[in-house]
């Protein structure tokens, strides 16, 4: 049980340390962009990234299934296996890469056309950042199977420091260039440059970790190209879904209203920061627990799922008591008062939104990690299918904000077929809906109920009168103090249930 913890703590460490450059540098890159860029730079350089990551659904999961299957491989000593998995998952994304270059090449052409609100002066421009960009993060596919393989020997921590690296001197590149210039083009030289750097360090570190493992012509065959097909088939129809819900905003955005991309990405950028610093934790749960899944050890699985829900949704619960206390403070010292007016309620209702979301990131891993997650296929699809459609009327009837409400409405919708729909169907983890929600929703959510009235209560009394900011200032000060003491309680109840 000690090692076993170790690692996973070992590994989530990495992990976050590999997601928190990521998040230092979306962070700090628009403090600097949004007062050297125009807001219409500013707009194009988001919606570039934006669609230059959509390169990153044409993995189809094969880094996840490298790492699954290769922790399995390495357990059981089997080497052939481990060759022929890494050959033709390289093969596949080393075609997924070429049918990509193709992708942006027609989108930068024709981004115009595909987006009339953008200013005809900076359409150019910007069609040559995506390019570059879209090119590095093409070439980056087959190079990410590299991370998987490291991941599948469960040393998290090598492609933690080479993408941490990678993302820090990128964003530091962009800085200094943007002094100097303010061509989009050369921004996304430095980004996508560094991504591709830290690729082939990782490449590098498993030549002299794995030396033993090699790509092969002769070790391409129909058997376990079938086997990853059916393995990353559901997990790409997963992706898909996941495009829909949180891949598709700041797209749809651009698509109405350009000169909205810039606020709504900000908020965006803020709900990623926590998104990926919780994705890199719970991947450090994939190669323990199908080594648990190989041990045939379910009832070491279902108490890390749930011990981890409910310490999931703490964390979340504190990230959206510091937005709605300081949230307005915080982003006017960030980007300034002229993107508040938009930035902060998007950022609000989003956050609430990923709260929902992230209640089920702990079974959702044990899913994708036991190879289970085709029971998840229905859950993320009627989620993303109603984020599209909700959105597009958002945005059409609301505005940017509206496409924000859809996404809260649209978690509620996945989260209520996971509870209902999804856990019942699973019997290896055997995880009833009432104890899935007491544990990951009622219980982390008790010691913040008085922060939550009182949240309610500070927007009825804003409507009514513009007084008592003193009051205000008091009142929250009051409630923060009162709910990191009860949260401080709830820590020590889970610390006590699960020792």
């Amino acid at each position: 049980m000690r090692s076993l913890q170790f690692t996973i703590a070992k590994n989530a460490l990495a992990n976050v340390v590999r997601g928190g450059a990521s998040a230092v540098v979306a962070i700090v890159l628009p403090h600097f962009l949004t007062h050297s860029l125009g807001s219409d730079r500013f707009a194009g350089w988001a919606l570039m990234l934006q669609l230059a990551a959509y390169a990153n659904y044409l993995d189809f999961g094969l880094q996840t299934a490298v790492a699954r299957y290769l922790a399995a491989a390495l357990e059981k000593h089997h080497d052939q296996r481990r060759d022929r998995l890494f050959s033709n998952a390289l093969a596949i994304l080393g075609v997924a890469g070429t049918l990509a270059i193709g992708g942006f090449g027609f989108a930068a052409w024709q981004l115009p056309h595909l987006f009339h609100s953008i200013p005809v002066a900076f359409a150019g421009e910007i069609g040559r950042g995506l390019l570059i960009l879209g090119v590095a993060a093409a070439l980056g596919l087959p190079l990410s199977v590299y991370t998987g393989v490291l991941i599948g020997m469960q040393r998290n921590e090598f492609p933690a420091i080479a993408i941490a690296a990678s993302r820090l001197f990128g964003a530091m590149a962009v800085i200094l260039v943007a002094q100097h210039t303010h061509s989009l083009a050369w921004l996304a030289l430095c980004i996508g440059g560094c991504n591709l750097l830290a690729g082939i360090v990782q490449w590098i570190m498993v030549k002299k970790l794995l030396p033993a493992l090699r790509f092969s012509v002769a070790f391409l065959d129909r058997a376990m190209t079938s086997e990853l097909i059916r393995y990353c088939s559901t997990l790409s129809v997963w992706s898909f879904a996941m495009l829909l819900v949180s891949g598709l905003d700041v797209t749809i955005v651009g698509l109405f209203n350009f000169q909205a991309v810039g606020a709504y990405s900000i908020a965006v950028t803020l709900i990623m920061f926590f998104t990926g610093l919780n994705a890199a934790a719970f991947s450090a749960m994939l190669a323990p627990i199908a080594v648990l899944q190989a041990r045939q050890d379910y009832s070491r699985i279902r108490h890390l799922v749930l011990v981890t829900t409910r310490l999931n949704s703490y964390a979340s619960m504190g990230g959206i008591v510091v937005a709605f206390l300081f949230g307005r403070a915080l982003v006017r010292l960030w980007v300034g008062p002229s993107y508040l007016a938009l930035t902060l309620p998007v950022l609000e209702i989003l956050l609430v939104a990923q709260t929902i979301r992230l209640v089920g990131s702990a079974y959702g891993t044990a899913l994708l990690s036991m190879g289970l997650q085709r029971y998840g296929i229905i859950s993320a699809l009627v989620e993303g299918v109603s984020n599209l459609l909700l959105s597009v009327l958002g945005m059409v009837f609301i505005g940017a904000v509206g496409v924000a409400w859809a996404t809260l409405i649209a978690a509620l919708i996945g989260l209520a077929v996971i509870t209902f729909g999804v856990l019942p169907r699973i019997r290896e983890l055997s995880i009833s809906p009432s104890r899935f929600i007491q544990q990951g929703i009622i219980i982390p959510f008790l010691p913040f109920v008085p922060f939550c009235l009182w949240v309610l209560w500070r927007h009825w009394y804003e409507s009514r009168t513009n007084l008592a900011n003193v009051f205000s200032i008091v009142s929250a000060s009051l409630v923060l103090l009162l709910t990191i003491s009860l949260l401080h309680r709830g820590i020590n109840g889970v610390r006590d249930s699960s020792s």
